[in-house]
């Protein structure tokens, strides 16, 4: 940082304000007084960049009532670009902070950088602003003092400083700041990683949970495996039964039918018990009931053979009509991509219309547009004409101000004339003399009465102009509100003015965008509309697609499906279905039929033994009723057996649902597996980097790398501090830094980080604190000057200026004229040396001097 122009307002000492030009000289000497406001400029300087000086910042404004606020601007290079920092603090406020670079200018000619082009680089709050100046030097107010500044009081400040704060601000000197975001980039890349691997393990706890209910799962399964086995033997075991009932029933009609067999027999033994004949009647009668059966044999034959073509005819319609789908299937896309192109141009037909529809209400809006805008146009014409008059009455109005103005003047010197001859005429009416007060000469009767004759006339005359003057002021004022009020009341002219351009615009606007709507209508939308229209009254669309369906169509056609006559062909044979009951019927009542003629052979035989039979009979016959009543009490519900058969049906069919999610459950199982193996092996990976990242974050801590490289700098700044010592001391004192100590428990074997300093001289080795002011102070600025020295001497220094604050006073003489050849060996190594004394025995040792003068305005600056 160099110093190139400092200006001062209301600043400590400073109640006027002073400036000082850095670019007319190198090396200079700051002299004056003690409380003058040498170090003041240094801590403007300070307080300029960093917002801190000696004292607080609220007591670095300036004590006079008059002063409303502390203000210095700063501009300086840095790394080849010129900065202008300009702090201000109003008294009772917050401070004002703005930062900005040089865009253009000489930065050798101070009046020409003042007006440049300065680019702002203020953030949006103080803070971050001071943040910013800080990057940008890289210095912070302690690092900046301790290495640049030989302040007042504060030049033992590096080495009065602690170990460990002596090394790090000796860290921010060599800038090895850089290693601390080197350590922050791998701390965040670390951190990074250990979201990470949170993250695998967030995964992979997931994992482990869903693993850890593998039994479950497993177990689930064989629990719905075992269910859907169970419900699937429960639901054949319900059809059988279903199947059983239906069996029962046809058992119970047969068992019907036997009844009245019973009761045909014991009635035909009755009969055969009053009259042989009539038993043998009886039975022939009972052999007509069931010969109506036989009689419908051939019907029920023919009828069941009929049941059976229906079947085969059935089956064959199965076939052709599976057939019919599969050509159907074909048929669906094609119609859906028809039906689509059709919905598009209807669509694009709806459209249109709506478009049309619009463009036809556009044409009344135009017509409502252009009326309107003829109506805005000629408001607008007579709104510029009052606005021509407010400009005239403006300009009037400002004529007479300026009359007001000049008789206002004219007014208050007349009356400050009018006094002084007040005053005149007073003192020669008083005059007692025999000189005259106003011009000397002999003040006799005639000449006192001639000169007031002539004052008073003079004051009439001069009263007279200032009372013309003030009724043409009375009728200005008049005139004045006259016109303010008629200006008043032409204000909203130029707003209306606007509204009314801004309305003409917006309309104009809307009405070519209609023009230009209604124009692409006529050329291109009206057009396709007709096309639109044709299309679809023509049904030319999708030809492609149509001359496929023409295809599938005839195919189908060849097939000779007929949709009515398979269901014809289904009613048919859902028609005759019943006929296997009669037929199966017709099979029982053959075998009945033969034991009927074997009973009636038998009667033939035993008409002697039929009373004993008739009771036999009538046993039966009971017992056959009392069976058939019990089992048709007993006969379970056929619909109901059915409702439950479905039920059972519709249960199996969730339960094989749920059967195949747990599957897909345990299945899921072995991808989880893997996928943590995956994540277990990209975790290793990723704590490898972790150490490695780690490993990083100490190599870049102060240390490490850093500590190595203040242990590679501490040499050079030892030997050149010593080389520098050895000057101010008559080679009597040296320095030797130390990097390790052992620690104050002896157990310990390794050795403590530290940064201390040994001075020794012909009486040995001791304490900085046992030396005295002239010969610490020596020590401290050969430590001071060999840390700025080897700073310039690196690549990219950034301390190029160096400040001696008081430093001489605790010197003798010789001591004071080995420091003056310390500064003049090192001057050629910075670009600034500022050397501040009150001893007028060192103003000449230097070339150029900076005089501070305490007045009674404040403190002034002069460069001699």
């Amino acid at each position: 940082m160099i110093p190139i122009h400092l200006r001062i307002s209301g600043f400590l000492s400073y109640r006027e304000t002073a400036e000082l030009d850095f670019g007319k000289f190198d090396l200079a000497c700051i002299s004056g007084h003690n409380g003058a406001g040498k170090s003041s400029l240094l801590d403007a300087i300070t307080w300029a960049l960093f917002g801190e000086a000696r004292g607080k910042s609220s007591d670095v404004i300036n004590l006079y009532p008059d002063v409303k606020a502390a203000e210095v601007t700063f501009i300086f290079k840095h790394e080849g670009n010129l900065y202008r920092v300009q702090r201000t603090l109003p008294r009772n406020k917050s401070t004002i902070l703005e930062f900005q670079i040089l865009e253009g200018g000489n930065e050798g000619d101070v009046s020409s950088t003042l007006k440049g082009q300065w680019r702002p680089l203020t953030e949006k709050t103080t803070r971050e602003t001071q943040k910013r100046i800080e990057q940008i030097l890289r210095l912070d107010y302690e690092t900046f003092v301790n290495a640049s500044f030989f302040l007042q009081g504060k030049a033992d400040q590096f080495t009065q400083q602690n170990p460990s704060k002596r090394k790090e601000v000796l860290s921010n000197i060599l800038g090895l700041e850089a290693w601390e975001v080197y350590k922050a980039r791998a701390a965040e890349k670390r951190k990074a990683l250990e979201r990470e691997v949170d993250e695998i393990d967030g995964r992979m706890a997931e994992i482990e949970a869903e693993l850890s209910e593998e039994t479950t799962r497993k177990a689930r399964l064989a629990e719905l495996e075992a269910s859907l086995k169970q419900l699937t033997s429960l639901r054949a075991a319900q059809e059988s039964a279903l199947e059983n009932i239906k069996r029962n029933a046809a058992l119970l009609d047969e068992q019907r039918k036997m009844m009245i067999t019973l009761s045909a027999n014991l009635e035909r033994a009755r009969t055969a018990l009053a009259e042989l004949e009539g038993r043998l009647a009886a039975k022939e009668t009972e052999r007509i009931a069931y010969a109506d059966l036989f009689r419908r044999a051939d019907e029920i034959e023919s009828t069941y053979k009929a049941w059976q073509d229906s079947r085969k005819q059935l089956e064959k319609w199965d076939e052709i009509a599976s057939q019919f789908h599969e050509h159907e299937r074909e048929r669906t896309p094609l119609l859906e991509r028809i039906a689509a192109e059709k919905a598009k141009l209807e669509q694009e037909l709806s459209g249109l219309q709506e478009q049309e529809k619009a463009i036809l209400e556009q044409t009344s809006e135009m017509e409502v547009l252009q009326r309107e805008i003829e109506a805005t146009q000629r408001r607008l014409t007579e709104v510029e004409e009052k606005i021509k008059e407010r400009e005239e009455l403006t300009a009037r109005l400002q004529s007479l101000r300026e009359r007001q103005t000049t008789l206002k003047t004219e007014n208050e010197a007349l009356k400050a004339e009018m006094n002084q001859l007040k005053e005149r005429i007073e003192a020669l009416k008083s005059a007692a003399g025999a000189e005259c007060p106003l011009c000397g000469q002999r003040l006799t009767p005639e000449h006192r009465k001639f000169t007031l004759d002539k004052l008073e006339k003079e004051g009439r005359e001069k009263g007279d102009r200032f009372r013309a003057n003030k009724n043409e002021m009375e009728d200005l004022r008049i005139q004045i509100a006259d016109l303010e009020a008629q200006i008043a009341q032409l204000a909203s002219a130029e707003n209306e003015r606007v509204q009314l351009a801004s309305e003409v615009s917006q309309r104009s606007e809307r009405l070519n965008t209609l023009q230009v709507l209604r124009k692409e209508w006529g050329t291109s939308g009206e057009k396709r509309l007709k096309q639109v229209q044709k299309l679809l009254e023509e049904g030319k669309y999708a030809l492609e697609e149509q001359k496929q369906l023409a295809k599938l169509n005839k195919e189908l056609a060849k097939l000779g499906y007929d949709a009515s006559a398979h269901d014809a062909a289904r009613q048919a044979e859902l028609r005759l279905r019943s006929v296997e009951d009669e037929y199966q019927n017709l099979k029982s009542a053959q075998e009945v039929i033969r034991q009927i003629e074997d009973e009636i052979t038998n009667l033939k035989e035993e008409q002697r033994k039929r009373k004993e039979e008739i009771e036999e009979y009538q046993k039966q016959y009971e017992a056959t009723a009392a069976a058939l009543a019990e089992a048709e009490a007993q006969l379970p519900d056929l619909d109901a057996a059915e409702r439950q058969v479905f039920a059972l049906r519709e249960e199996e069919n969730k339960l094989r649902s749920e059967l195949g999610a747990a599957q897909q459950r345990v299945e899921i199982l072995a991808v989880q597996r893997k996928r943590k193996a995956e994540f277990e092996s990209a975790r290793e990976e990723l704590l490898h980097q972790i150490a490695r990242y780690k490993t990083l974050e100490r190599a870049f801590g102060k240390d490490g790398v850093p500590a190595l490289l203040i242990e590679q700098a501490l040499p050079q700044i030892e030997a050149r501090a010593n080389e520098l010592l050895d000057r101010l001391s008559d080679g009597q004192m040296s320095i030797r830094f130390t990097t390790q100590a052992e620690y104050k428990d002896k157990k310990r074997e390794d050795l403590k980080e530290t940064l201390d300093i040994q001075i020794s001289d012909s009486a040995g080795t001791r304490a900085y604190e046992m030396y005295s002011g002239g010969e610490a102070f020596r020590v401290n600025f050969a430590i001071r000057l060999a840390l700025s020295e080897i700073l310039a001497q690196r690549k990219g220094a950034r301390l190029q200026t160096l400040v001696i604050d008081e430093g001489f006073g605790s010197q003798d003489v010789q001591g004071r004229q080995r420091l003056i050849e310390a500064i003049n060996i090192v001057k050629d190594d910075f670009a600034k040396i500022l050397v501040i004394t009150h001893l007028d025995e060192l103003k000449d040792a230097f070339p150029a001097r900076i005089e501070v003068e305490k007045t009674e305005r404040g403190s002034i600056v002069r460069l001699i």
